[in-house]
């Protein structure tokens, strides 16, 4: 956990666009949170965009939606919507118009990685010791 789930209209961005979006995702959630790259997942959902609609008419715009664990101040969660709209955009040229980027948090006690319950933020450091050994590699993904 964080779960970014990103939704773009069927064939508009190739694999290595996703790559690249995927770090950039990974890299911002990381820098702005402090939590391991390991724990951060990114998944591309195509759509036809006749299936697309906004306001009642048909829309191709990309969706970031964020799930991430509730706790984060409104600077934090402010950093990352303006980071992802930002590397997005440079990544894909898609206007920022084009582009809706939200984040839903959830209560930490109510997400499992890896078997374990997550920490409220400011409580990772001792939950990581903690359980090294669960962890292993997820940790140490760089």
């Amino acid at each position: 956990m964080p779960l970014y789930q990103c939704l773009v209209p069927a064939g508009s961005l190739d694999a290595d666009r996703h790559a690249e979006l995927a770090e950039a995702i990974t890299t911002i959630h990381s820098s702005v949170t402090g939590a391991p790259r390991g724990l951060v997942h990114v998944v591309f959902t195509e759509y036809e965009p006749s299936a697309f609609f906004t306001a009642g008419r048909p829309n191709t715009v990309s969706v970031i939606s964020g799930a991430i664990r509730a706790g984060r101040d409104r600077a934090a969660r402010a950093e990352l919507l303006t980071r992802l709209s930002e590397a997005w955009t440079a990544i894909t040229g898609q206007h920022p118009r084009s582009l809706v980027v939200g984040l839903n948090e959830i209560d930490p006690t109510s997400i499992m990685e890896a078997g374990l319950i997550m920490p409220a933020p400011g409580e990772e450091a001792a939950w990581m010791d903690r359980h090294k050994q669960e962890l292993g590699e997820l940790l140490s993904s760089k």
